[in-house]
């Protein structure tokens, strides 16, 4: 009876379909690219069939600013919902795959555009389980390496006032400080920077700033509901998400992460020529 009970199994192992590893390749890395280019192009019912739409989704982006993480389909969704859609440049490669009948795992280095700022760099990994027969990404995970590279910059120093107005916006800020921007504003009593921040996450301010009023007061409303009134001769912090009324005329300096300050140049930007072309 043994023996025939080995023949079984041998004759079940010999009558299994192999996995066709290059025909999974091909089908899964062209989820992964569908899905970038759908979420770059905000065409969010396509993007959301890339998923599985359940409680086991996650996603998880790191950077030397911090980390993110969004449990859960609902909570992913959430996080990108309010993201306009811009032209993606994207370049992939060092693959690697790990790939069985019904889960794979894919890592792979990529460079892009994503928020504005050019030449990023990322090393990123899926992983997709298969739901219905199609694959779908389940976790999918961004470590922003770029963010984390040694800035080589020299000394810097210029009065407030001198600090270079960009162009686009009309802001005085300068770049490429250890990772840092620096700012400095003047804007006069009843400003309200909300309308600048339409369109990202609740619309508001995506950047921490670090800073000091020199004149005037101006009141902060956070994402949870707090409001709090920064005045002359304070410092501050300000984490994001936020934005800001100027109760009085008011002059400030602030030092933002460069990251995540440059994606709010880029979302400004965008906004003012939008204005002007009207």
């Amino acid at each position: 009876m043994r023996n025939y009970l080995y023949l079984f199994v041998l004759l079940c192992s010999a009558c299994a379909k192999p996995i066709d590893f290059e025909g999974e390749k091909t089908a899964i890395t062209q989820l992964i690219d569908d899905e970038t280019k759908f979420a770059a192009a905000a065409d969010w019912p396509n993007w959301a069939k890339c998923w599985v739409n359940t409680d086991e989704a996650q996603f998880m982006i790191a950077s030397a600013s911090g980390s993110q993480q969004f449990n859960g389909w609902n909570d992913i969704k959430d996080a990108l919902k309010d993201s306009q859609p811009f032209d993606l440049k994207i370049k992939r490669d060092h693959y690697n795959f790990t790939i069985d009948d019904e889960v794979a795992f894919v890592s792979f280095d990529q460079q892009d555009n994503w928020g504005g700022i050019e030449g990023r760099k990322t090393k990123e990994t899926r992983t997709l389980k298969k739901v219905d027969g199609q694959w779908k990404i389940v976790n999918t995970q961004v470590i922003a390496v770029s963010s984390y590279d040694t800035q080589n910059t020299s000394s810097f120093h210029l009065t407030k006032e001198k600090i270079p107005v960009d162009p686009e916006t009309s802001f005085r800020n300068q770049s490429g400080l250890g990772g840092m921007y620096v700012g400095y504003v003047e804007v006069p009593a009843g400003t309200d920077f909300t309308p600048l921040f339409a369109g990202l996450p609740q619309d508001m301010c995506p950047a921490p700033h670090w800073g000091y009023v020199f004149e005037g007061s101006m009141r902060i409303k956070y994402a949870d509901g707090k409001e709090e009134t920064v005045n002359k001769g304070e410092v501050f912090y300000m984490p994001a998400l936020h934005t800001g009324i100027a109760e009085k005329d008011v002059k400030f300096i602030d030092f933002s992460p460069e990251e995540e300050f440059s994606q709010l140049m880029a979302h400004i930007s965008e906004k003012m020529t939008a204005q002007k072309e009207k």
